[in-house]
């Protein structure tokens, strides 16, 4: 049940290839323009299980469900469902879902021009070009005495890989001495960050920092400035897409303005 409940949801929001099957209510086939417009809505919205329409049988799944919604319908439609109460109450339940999607497609419309994708590609490329980066490495304990102690053996001339192999309870970064490789620091927890920002170039923390993970002890191996990026072609249609996402969630975000919206 809870498959068919899936697929019915996913018919909902594919294209329709020439060898897709029509599906049939009640002997009369459904009409292509229904069948179509479910398909271009999953290609839209998930072209990953649109990729999967080359499998005979997820077509055929696809297929059944298209025509289960429909029936659906008319059962629906039979016992007058629509014109109870309890049908205009889930209505009004899911409109704002409806609105939402609506407003989105609206905002979408607008086709993102070659030129603001090369100027946001520009502007990503200067970002890169004066942003800094760190090699940094680190030893993870669950206490803040493991990793005092672990300070301690720094100071007294123990070798950080060394003691990152033997005590640090990160996995990824155990088995190559700490090492974490380079990155602006975004990725990082914000007190990791803040640690390695106010490091200087081959020293360590002398004092543990503490996160969500646990206890650590930080040495920031080596600092440069300026980061490549991909070259255009190979970026932009991520680029698109970004810019398209950024102008759906100024949308909101204006919302949000117009109506004040706020929690108290």
């Amino acid at each position: 049940m809870k498959k068919l409940l899936a697929l019915l949801m996913l018919s909902g929001t594919l294209m329709a290839g020439n060898s897709f099957a029509t599906p049939y209510i009640n002997g009369k086939p459904i009409d292509p323009k229904i069948v179509a417009k479910a398909l271009e809505q999953i290609k839209k919205q998930s072209p990953m299980v649109a990729s999967q329409l080359g499998n005979p049988k997820f077509k055929e799944q696809v297929e059944q469900s298209i025509a289960m919604q429909q029936a659906l319908l008319m059962e629906g439609n039979s016992q007058g469902l629509d014109k109870t109460d309890a049908y205009k109450e889930k209505l009004e339940e899911i409109k704002p879902m409806i609105y939402a999607q609506m407003l989105q497609e609206k905002a979408m419309k607008d086709a993102v021009s070659d030129a603001e994708v090369k100027a946001k590609y520009d502007q990503m490329k200067k970002q890169a070009a004066n942003q800094k980066q760190y090699e940094v490495s680190h030893i993870l304990v669950k206490d803040e005495s493991k990793a005092k102690d672990i300070i301690a053996q720094l100071k007294k001339g123990a070798k950080f890989a060394d003691l990152a192999k033997k005590y640090s309870i990160d996995p990824g970064s155990k088995v190559k001495g700490g090492d974490l490789g380079w990155s602006d620091g975004s990725n990082y927890v914000p007190e990791f960050t803040a640690a390695i920002k106010g490091l200087e170039k081959g020293k360590y923390t002398t004092t543990p920092v503490k996160s969500q993970f646990g206890y650590h002890v930080i040495m920031l191996v080596d600092v440069k400035t300026g980061n490549t990026i991909p070259e255009y072609d190979k970026v932009k249609e991520q680029i698109k897409q970004q810019i398209q996402s950024e102008k759906t969630r100024a949308l909101f975000d204006g919302l949000k303005t117009k109506y004040k919206v706020e929690v108290k």
